[in-house]
């Protein structure tokens, strides 16, 4: 099977399409005459073969065993998707990627070879997939939603029909209460809760947090592979991870019924209501200062 692409052809990794070093040479026993055992992959495969082979050398240039088993007795398509997965599940050690390839042609598996196919971890704000979501996220998203300005009034009865026993002032908002919460000292896994505001609202400054798959295909789609994405997709993941884990923490954490998850609910409540009054008094403060100092000026 040939493989139309609308990328640019792959320049030969060294050693790959040379069928010198890839021909293995054998004696026949009885005729004694030489007999060449092709281990290249088929025909149409060598593009992909080629490409895979760049690629090994680009992410993994150590581990030149891995190079020499990806390419090696390809006889049909699925041999290609196996490899295809093989490199992306060694991928998935360093950062998060789609590792399994369910589609056994060429030209599904194509696309892999030339973008990355990442898994990010942000939230994609779709209205009628919140109630899917565990707690407290849909909680902190109605929220929100609430006190937006393009419709505050239906936001606000949505809000307060969904959770009638786990209300909160009418002005607070979660995203100013990041920094409170945090001083709290909150125990775990509550103290995620700033994390999760943050990754809500996608201000984390962190791509893999802030990013969800809607938001990827809309900002222009899977990254190429390249060795500056891929050392910067690492580096990125590195600092993500402790905080998508702690998140998952409390997104886990009392979900086996509904009263563990409205016990949830009210710990989540407190703590911002907790914040918030904190962050009026202080707000307050600095008001009367301020009026006591025009005053002095005046």
């Amino acid at each position: 099977m040939s493989t139309n692409t609308a990328h640019s052809p792959a320049l030969p990794a060294l050693g790959i399409l040379d069928l010198r070093p890839t021909l293995l040479t054998a004696t026949d026993a009885l005729a004694d005459t030489p007999v060449v055992c092709p281990i290249i992959p088929p025909f149409d495969f060598l593009p992909l073969a080629d490409r895979l082979a760049e690629l090994y050398e680009m992410v993994f240039p150590d581990e030149t065993e891995w190079l020499d088993e990806a390419i090696g007795g390809w006889r049909d398509d699925e041999d290609v998707s196996q490899a295809m997965g093989r490199f992306l599940e060694r991928v998935g050690r360093l950062f998060p990627v789609y590792e399994d390839v369910w589609e056994i042609d060429l030209e599904g598996i194509e696309w892999r070879l030339f973008e990355i196919p990442l898994v990010p971890l942000g939230y994609d704000e779709w209205h009628d997939e919140w109630d899917g979501w565990k707690e407290p996220a849909p909680y902190l998203l109605y929220m929100s939603y609430a006190r937006r300005d393009d419709d505050p009034p239906d936001g606000r009865a949505e809000f307060a029909a969904l959770y009638p026993d786990h209300l909160v002032p009418r002005n607070l908002e979660p995203q100013r209460l990041v920094t409170r919460l945090r001083e709290l000292n909150l125990p775990e896994p509550l103290d995620a809760l700033p994390d999760l505001i943050e990754m809500l609202d996608h201000n984390t400054g962190n791509s893999w947090l802030d990013t969800g798959e809607m938001a990827l295909v809309e900002g222009g789609g899977h990254p190429p592979w390249t060795a500056e994405n891929v050392a910067w997709l690492a580096a990125e993941w590195q600092a993500a991870q402790p905080v998508a884990e702690r998140a998952q923490r409390l997104l886990d954490w009392q979900e086996q019924t509904p009263v563990e998850t409205a016990d949830k609910l009210t710990a989540v409540r407190d703590a911002l209501a907790t914040a918030w009054e904190e962050l009026e008094l202080e707000e307050e403060g600095v008001l009367e200062l301020e009026l006591e100092e025009e005053g002095e000026d005046g």
